[in-house]
């Protein structure tokens, strides 16, 4: 089901753009800028995709398997533990104990209105578990933090045009609640504002500040927009972020034209709870399906330009995490299987069929996608604001640079500041990784032991170990000291 004043707003400001101060840059620079897509997959880890290797049964997602053949595979890309953090990361550039964002949003939130009711004959969703719980509420993004379409905006003799697609939950009454996108800089915004939808059939979507319901698969409305709004922007450059809210509960069966696999031996009426698996698959297929939809539309030469980022992010949910990964130890934790993401880019220059070994972070999103636009990330950010970001982008065109990064860290803590200075977190240098949950240290050597099944610290440690624990409780330490 469109949305017709979606789409009237999208005429009006490709208009807009046309008559407006852009219109006097060199249309043939901008066209020439590279567009940016970034996409963003809710709650799957490595083990769900099967170009990562990881664990077996894996769902068949023909899109992100051809994109790791065309493009670089991450293999040491850590998230944060939850979704509204690893978003604010992306954001902004900066950990969450800088921005308070360490649980998923929901306090101090809006009001919505009712979603409307489920179609007929939709299949039966189960809400599942609460993976990413929170222990105390949490606000939305701080006002006052910089953005990446702040970025975009403060440059905008390049000429791009920036939109947010689907899942938003940054949002609360303090920053602007449904306008929040747009605040931080977007120009148009439409999607789901929270963290989940009641059912993926029937649901509010919320199109620049204003809420309506819609009936109509989650996935295939995202995509529609997606669609539409590229396909105004004419010959000028584009940043699009797109937030799938799949494979997130309500666990369900999606509609059969987005199966990879064949389903139909599951009954649509069951609740899936009672035999998870198969239908998280499901959930996976569908939204990899979309996004094949969204590819396809490019034509040839906008695609060749454009950087197409697929991440994770967080962790897969407790209900629903395969082997080797845990179940207490996933979605909602600062172990492996909470942070440790798929992050896959294809795109102009981009190596084909690599992989980099390199430490990446949620945070580095906000640098590198400056760069792909050229943008200098120095010179724009506002004086006193720290950033946690260091750009990926030389590692797209030849994975055997050295890492940029030393180590990596994630954290997840409830309640906004409050709750910072007793936070669950992790830090990793290329080989160990110190972690602090609920209060007790944990030291594993992520070579030797990659799903984290000896502590070191159960034991006496080498003098290599030592040096590493210490230099790694050193730089989180110093680290911390400084928001």
């Amino acid at each position: 089901m469109r949305n017709h004043s979606w789409l009237a707003l999208l005429l009006s400001f490709v208009v807009g753009a046309c008559t407006g101060p852009d219109s006097e840059v060199d249309n043939g620079g901008t066209a020439s800028r590279p567009n940016i897509l970034l996409i963003i997959g809710d709650d799957m880890g490595v083990e769900t995709l099967s170009s990562y290797g990881i664990g077996d049964a894996h769902p068949r997602t023909a899109t992100l398997d051809e994109m790791a053949r065309e493009g670089v595979r991450f293999n040491n890309f850590w998230s944060q533990a939850v979704c509204s953090p690893t978003r604010a990361t992306v954001l902004t550039g900066r950990y969450g104990f800088r921005t308070g964002i360490g649980r998923p949003v929901n306090g101090n939130q809006g009001e919505t209105p009712e979603p409307p009711q489920r179609p007929s004959g939709a299949p039966f969703e189960a809400p599942g578990g609460m993976g990413g719980a929170n222990r105390a509420p949490t606000s939305g993004l701080p006002a006052t933090e910089y953005t990446l379409p702040m970025a975009f905006r403060d440059n905008s003799e390049l000429g791009y045009s920036t939109a947010a697609v689907g899942k938003w939950h940054l949002a609360d009454r303090a920053n602007g609640w449904e306008n929040h996108p747009l605040e931080v800089g977007f120009d148009a915004y439409a999607g789901p504002l929270g963290g989940s939808v009641r059912s993926f059939f029937a649901w509010n979507k919320v199109v620049d500040g204003r809420a309506t319901g819609i009936t109509g698969y989650a996935a295939n409305d995202k995509v529609d927009d997606a669609i539409a709004w590229i396909d105004q922007q004419g010959g000028q450059p584009w940043f699009l972020w797109l937030a799938f809210n799949l494979p997130h509960t309500p666990v369900h069966l999606p509609p059969e034209e987005l199966w990879q696999a064949d389903y139909s031996g599951l009954d649509p009426a069951t609740d899936p709870m009672v035999n998870t698996p198969p239908y998280f698959a499901a959930m996976i297929e569908a939204m990899d399906t979309a996004i094949g939809r969204l590819l396809d539309s490019l034509d040839p030469e906008t695609r060749e330009n454009t950087y197409v980022i697929f991440m994770g992010d967080n962790g897969t949910d407790s209900d629903v995490v395969r082997e080797p990964y845990e179940v207490d130890r996933a979605k909602g934790t600062i172990y492996q299987g909470g942070i440790h993401v798929p992050l896959i880019v294809t795109g102009p220059g981009v190596d084909r069929g690599a992989s980099s070994e390199s430490l990446v972070n949620s945070t580095d999103l906000f640098s590198t996608i400056l760069e792909m636009a050229g943008i200098d990330v120095g010179a724009t950010l506002p004086s006193g604001v720290t950033t946690d970001s260091v750009s990926f982008l030389p590692y797209l065109t030849d994975t055997s640079v050295e890492s940029r990064r030393d180590w990596i860290y994630a954290d997840v803590f409830p309640g906004n500041f409050d709750g910072v200075e007793d936070a669950d977190y992790a830090i990793r240098n290329a080989r160990y990784k110190l972690l602090r949950h609920q209060g007790r240290e944990e030291f594993y050597d992520l070579l030797e032991d990659p799903f984290e099944h000896n502590d070191l610290l159960g034991g006496g440690l080498s003098e290599v170990e030592t040096s590493s624990y210490q230099a790694l409780r050193a730089q989180v330490a110093a680290l911390r000291a400084g928001n």
